[in-house]
């Protein structure tokens, strides 16, 4: 300020206009700099965090079978969006049956106008973490309830000689809404939402009809899909393959009776035959409010969560 007073006391006045136009282009081009690189430097912290958030996502889908499957799963999603070599981390509480996968990143981005004011690059970083941990509640779950300890070895679902076919007229499926038999069948197919520590009804009979043609058009429906037609390569995109609730034991259950969830298990399923519903246990993540319980351990349905 003092500059600018002493050069407006200047008898030539036509100097002093050119040298405070020259330090008003310098304040000028400092704001422009600080307008386009701090924009672009802005940009490509948001374009990191979206590419890493994304790669703990997938990445997380991978911790059910190895954290080596979770950090190659990660590390493609990441490259994918023009980021490689991040630093993948995994972590486990074992204690809450929960892992969570972090991945961080620091780039370096070139400075155009900043440079005249010193600033060649900005270094920007960016981190993220996801977390699974056994379901408490989701959607999609078919009504159907297998024991504790018939997971994950056991592969008849439903009226088999570890399940209660033989237990007072109840065959593993459970009530809807009061209604009976009468959706059952369409429930398969579509699911229902089913919360753990919830107390559900069982439903009575085989209910041989609507369950047969139930299975049928889930396991047609993936006719044309190869990686649906066994269990080691199903996915999410099968209908085949369907979740079921997870219950304590059938002991002492009598016709329509109050059972508790206590959590969720997948199976793929092999066919329906004889009134027995024949599948095959497979681990799988899928979207749904978490929780954490050690209720049936590594063999719970887990959910996955964005949580930094």
């Amino acid at each position: 300020m003092k500059l600018l007073q002493r050069l407006l006391k200047l008898k030539d006045e036509s100097g002093a206009a050119i040298v405070i136009a020259a330090i008003f282009m310098v304040a000028l081009l400092c704001f422009t700099a600080l307008a386009i690189d701090g924009g672009r430097v802005y940009l490509e912290k948001a374009k990191l965090q979206k590419a890493l958030d994304a790669a703990v996502l997938a990445g997380a889908q991978g911790l059910r079978i190895s954290d080596s499957q979770a950090r190659s799963i990660a590390n493609d999603v990441s490259e994918k969006n023009g980021y490689t070599e991040s630093n993948i981390s995994i972590t486990s509480d074992s204690i809450k049956a929960t892992k969570q996968i972090i991945a961080t990143k620091q780039v370096t981005v070139p400075m155009t106008f900043a440079k005249v004011i010193g600033f060649s690059n900005v270094t920007v970083g960016a981190s993220a973490k996801a977390m699974i941990a056994p379901l408490k509640k989701a959607g999609g779950i078919a009504p159907i309830a297998i024991e504790k300890k018939d997971v994950p070895s056991a592969t008849i679902i439903n009226c088999g000689a570890s399940n209660p076919g033989s237990q007072s007229g109840n065959c593993g499926y459970l009530r809807i809404d009061g209604t009976g038999a009468t959706d059952l069948g369409e429930a398969i197919k579509n699911g229902l939402t089913y919360e753990v520590g919830t107390p559900v009804t069982t439903e009575t009979g085989q209910n041989t009809g609507p369950v047969g043609s139930a299975i049928d058009f889930l396991i047609n429906s993936d006719a044309a899909k190869p990686n649906c037609q066994s269990p080691d390569t199903a996915d999410h995109s099968c209908k085949r393959v369907i979740t079921i609730v997870v219950i304590d034991t059938w002991d002492g259950v009598k016709g329509h009776d109050n059972v508790n969830v206590i959590g969720f298990a997948s199976y793929w399923i092999d066919k329906y035959e004889d009134k027995k519903l024949y599948g095959k246990f497979i681990k799988m993540v899928s979207p749904g409010e978490i929780g954490s319980s050690t209720e049936i351990g590594d063999y719970q349905l887990y959910g996955v969560k964005l949580v930094e």
